[in-house]
């Protein structure tokens, strides 16, 4: 049986998970070592007959259930995984050829509870337009340790854990309303219970999706929906209401910027501007405005 399975929750996104998967199939990690489970969460685009079809030199199990969101999908993933630790991957993200031997390295030379944490860079290939241009614009700066990582830090685009540890922690909370913070909270949680994270910076998954502005304005106003219900959920809690930016006391100022519709129309006159020279730093700046704009 399989020491180590690849969750893979994914919703109408046929094309690049097949990519996802082929990237999967030409691990290092010997193939008795590790399975794929598939979580499809609703898909209509044929996602089903694509899996199906492929012929993977690994087990490879495909599930579908109507679409109940990103936690639920991992969990159901989670529950048909037959490994005792469970490596979280998103369908548009391209693993690199050592990615699950690394993650499963650490696995075996640490006991007890223990997370680890890997990379995710953008694929070159998606640096299409100005708005995918700008995701890197400015260097990552955020100071990460490499033993003792922050739980703040979990994100389940590229992660393993301990299926013991997961359904000890409760699994990801299904109540989260849409898109984000399901993966933190469930950090936090399992730091709690004693889990130890590590963190990976050579552990590389590619993400490859041409995002777009209007799409990315979406996801961040689900997120701050997702945000009162995670800080609601951990009892208001000062350091969590600063870290998700909607503590009581910020919240003058950010909707002063960000609500009262004056510096929104400026940026909406800029960005036309900006986008048709390229202008990145400009384009960066105005986009920034718009994500959190829809946040707030």
């Amino acid at each position: 049986m399989a020491d180590l399975s690849v969750v893979i929750p994914t919703h109408n996104n046929r094309t690049t998970l097949k990519s996802c998967l082929e990237a999967l199939f030409g691990q290092d990690l010997a193939a008795d070592r590790y399975e794929i489970v598939v979580l499809d969460d609703g898909s209509t685009d044929g996602t089903e007959a694509m899996v199906r079809d492929l012929r993977s030199p690994v087990t490879l199990r495909y599930q579908w259930q109507a679409n109940r969101g990103r936690a639920a999908a991992r969990n159901a993933g989670s529950r048909l995984a037959k490994g005792r630790i469970l490596f979280y991957l998103d369908s548009d993200v391209l693993a690199t050829p050592d990615l699950l031997s690394r993650h499963y390295r650490y696995h075996e030379q640490n006991n007890g509870p223990i997370g680890v944490q890997g990379r995710t860079l953008i694929h070159p290939r998606s640096m299409v337009t100005p708005f995918m241009k700008t995701k890197e614009l400015l260097p990552d700066l955020t100071l990460r340790r490499r033993t003792g990582l922050s739980p703040y830090h979990v994100i389940t685009r590229n992660l393993s854990i301990r299926a013991e540890d997961l359904w000890a922690a409760g699994g990801f909370d299904e109540s989260f309303p849409g898109y984000g913070w399901e993966d933190i909270e469930l950090g936090l949680r399992l730091h709690a219970r004693g889990v130890r994270f590590m963190y990976d910076p050579q552990a590389i998954g590619y993400h490859y999706d041409v995002e777009t502005l209007a799409r990315t304005r979406d996801k961040l106003r689900q997120a701050g929906e997702g945000a009162v219900y995670f800080w609601r959920k951990h009892r208001r809690r000062g350091g969590l209401g600063f870290f998700l930016e909607i503590h009581p006391v910020m919240l003058p100022l950010k909707w002063l910027v960000y609500r009262t519709g004056v510096i929104g129309r400026l940026i909406r006159r800029i960005l036309p501007w900006a986008e048709r020279r390229e202008n990145l730093w400009a384009c960066s700046e105005c986009y920034n405005y718009l994500i959190w704009e829809a946040y707030y």
